[in-house]
């Protein structure tokens, strides 16, 4: 089997190793799996941040054009970052419309998945967050049926 080209093949052939009575369950987890890479993200573009502000003053030996090329190339990551956290934000996006075309209309399905991974921005660490306890971080996605970062 070549391999996939885009992350809709990706997603296919992820789907097509999976046993159809698994599938849902085996969608939520990845879906949970990619708002953990956002996380990540979240997370470093944070420390990136903190340290391009605070840090440079730190390094020994550090003249004022090289404080300022590190700075540029602190933003240059930054916007690399960005860039990887919309393409987790399509794929996110793509799983869920996925999730809710396998989804039996009414139905409330169990998972196996009860916890997911966030930036808490307060502490500036990533934890874990209940599931069950929706609103519990404001900007995870408590329902991956209907994930619309645009909506936002």
């Amino acid at each position: 089997m070549p391999e996939p080209q885009t992350l809709a093949e990706s997603l296919e052939q992820y789907e097509a190793a999976v046993p159809e009575d698994e599938r849902l369950d085996a969608l939520h987890r990845l879906f949970y799996g990619f708002y953990g890479r956002i996380a990540i993200i979240d997370r470093t573009t944070s420390e990136l941040a903190r340290w391009a502000r605070d840090d440079l003053a730190f390094i020994d030996n550090l003249t004022a054009p090289m404080a300022e090329a590190l700075r540029d190339n602190a933003l240059h990551v930054g916007q690399d970052l960005f860039g990887a956290r919309m393409r987790a934000m399509s794929a996110l996006r793509l799983v869920s419309a996925r999730m809710a075309e396998l989804r039996a209309r009414g139905s409330e399905p169990a998972f196996t998945q009860r916890w997911a991974l966030a930036f808490d921005e307060a502490s500036e660490t990533v934890r874990a967050y209940d599931l069950a306890e929706p609103g519990e971080h404001p900007d995870l996605p408590y329902d991956p049926f209907s994930y619309d970062p645009a909506a936002e």
